[in-house]
């Protein structure tokens, strides 16, 4: 965290916002829980007396995602850790940026963009990718199982696609779509599980979870 940051975080919870409830990138604040940063409209207006040029957003789906994040994260990551993440500007790598960025002061976790031996990989996969690929075993008739590497951790895992481009089109970020694109017959057999079974995607990890720690 550089100085100006500092000088923010301490703007902010002298007027009473919890700042481990808050996201500081690119000059804006996400807010990632309302209830909880308790960043209220009144406060607002006393922050932007002191920085005018900041941004406070409000995104019903950043809070939707990052209560996700968080239900993901208390299970991977660890106070003090040190976390690599990747400086790309494709939506799920942004939004991966914003998201472990409060952690910082959660955790106390460091975040780099050097990959070293010794750090944390945070993955930028999520969901759609990790149903795929179960689909891509699946139909080549191999067992059906998470290829997690050690020392990396899934923030997105439970984040559908959908969800991060509908909320990065709802912002001013510019970024650069992935060129991520499954098997023609994988499309097609998401698309037909989709009319028949809501929720399936999430549905699916889990029981592959299940199945993975019954062995």
């Amino acid at each position: 965290m550089n100085d100006d940051e500092r000088k923010i975080i301490k703007s902010l919870n002298k007027i009473g916002v919890d700042v481990r409830y808050i996201s500081l990138y690119e000059n804006n604040i996400y807010i990632n829980n309302l209830k909880f940063s308790k960043f209220s409209k009144k406060k607002e207006e006393q922050f932007h007396e002191l920085y005018p040029e900041i941004n406070v957003i409000r995104s019903t789906l950043l809070q939707k995602i990052c209560i996700k994040v968080s239900r993901t994260l208390k299970n991977q990551i660890k106070p003090r850790d040190i976390i690599y993440v990747k400086d790309s500007d494709a939506p799920e790598d942004i939004l991966l940026r914003i998201v472990l960025e409060p952690y910082r002061r959660k955790y106390g976790i460091k975040i780099t963009h050097t990959k070293t031996c010794d750090v944390i990989v945070a993955k930028s996969t999520y969901l759609n990718q990790f149903i795929d690929e179960y689909f891509n075993l699946m139909t080549s008739a191999n067992k059906i199982e998470d290829n997690r590497v050690e020392n990396e951790i899934y923030p997105l895992e439970d984040i559908d696609y959908t969800w991060i481009i509908d909320w990065i089109n709802s912002t001013q970020l510019k970024y650069t779509k992935n060129n991520y694109q499954p098997k023609d017959e994988i499309i097609k057999l998401n698309e037909f599980i989709d009319e028949h079974i809501p929720n399936y995607k999430q549905s699916i990890k889990q029981s592959v979870k299940y199945l993975n720690r019954k062995e």
